[in-house]
Order: structure tokens, then sequence, then C-alpha cells
């Protein structure tokens, strides 16, 4: 009778656990789809990603113009630090090891359109010249470090 019991008691803690075994995974991949890298494994290079067609955008639209340093303050600084050096969630954008030091086609597509959950595409927000201007910018502030 005993034994019987203890059959019983442990099947709904069995059922729960293939039931978290299966549904936390789906959940996981469904959050977390965007974040993969697009462009395969590490090493690859990537595709060069063409710029969007240049439309002239409203003034209220581009209010930064084309200074790198002021497109930066505007759009990236609130993320990555006025400094460039990130956060503990977000990566800084000066770095000896700077990645896009000689692939800055996939800096443009990051750009263009966003990584992950937390970083937003800038295509449509940003004026092709503009974003040229910030990655300038970037290279830059990179060679110094």
């Amino acid at each position: 009778m005993t034994e019987a019991r203890d059959k019983t008691r442990s099947f709904p803690w069995k059922a729960a656990a293939v039931a978290a075994a299966l549904i936390v995974p789906a959940v996981l991949t469904i959050l977390f789809w965007r974040t993969t890298p697009t462009v395969g494994r590490w090493g690859d290079s990537p595709q060069k990603t063409e710029l969007a067609p240049s439309h002239p955008a409203p003034a209220a639209a581009t209010p930064a113009g084309t200074d790198p340093k002021k497109i930066y303050d505007e759009n990236c600084a609130v993320c990555h630090g006025a400094d460039l050096q990130g956060s503990g969630t977000v990566p800084a954008l000066a770095r000896p090891n700077w990645p896009f030091r000689e692939n800055p086609d996939l800096l443009l597509k990051i750009i263009h359109e966003g990584k992950g959950l937390t970083m937003p595409g800038f295509r449509g927000r940003l004026s092709n010249q503009q974003i040229e201007a910030l990655i300038d910018y970037l290279q830059e502030s990179n060679r110094k470090s």
C-alpha cells in the first residue's frame, strides 16, 4: 500500500518536470530568436550590406546633420555611454579589440538592422550620410584606443 501511494505522489512532479523540459526551451527560443548572429559561424565574412537609396529626410528627423559626435550623442550615448565605454549589458564602442576594425560592413549592417532585443535598427531613422559619419567616428575612436 505504501509503495502504491509513493508512485501516485511522484507522478505530478514527473509530469511537471517533463512539461518544463519542453516548454522552457521553446519560450527561450522565441524570446531570443533575433539575438543569434545572422552572418553564420564566427569568423565567417559577412556579405556586404548595401546602403538603402538616399532619400532626403525631413528636417525634424535629422537634427544632428552629419556631425558624428552629435549623431552619437543623440542616438547612441544613452545606451553605450557618452565616453563609448558601454555598461554592464551594453558593449563598449571604444576598445582595444574592436571587432569592426577590419570589417566596417558588419558594423553598417548592425546599425541598419539592429541586433538582439536591445539594439534597435536605425535604417530610416538616420540618413545614409549620418550612418557613414557615425561609422567613421567609431572607427577613428578605436584607432586611438
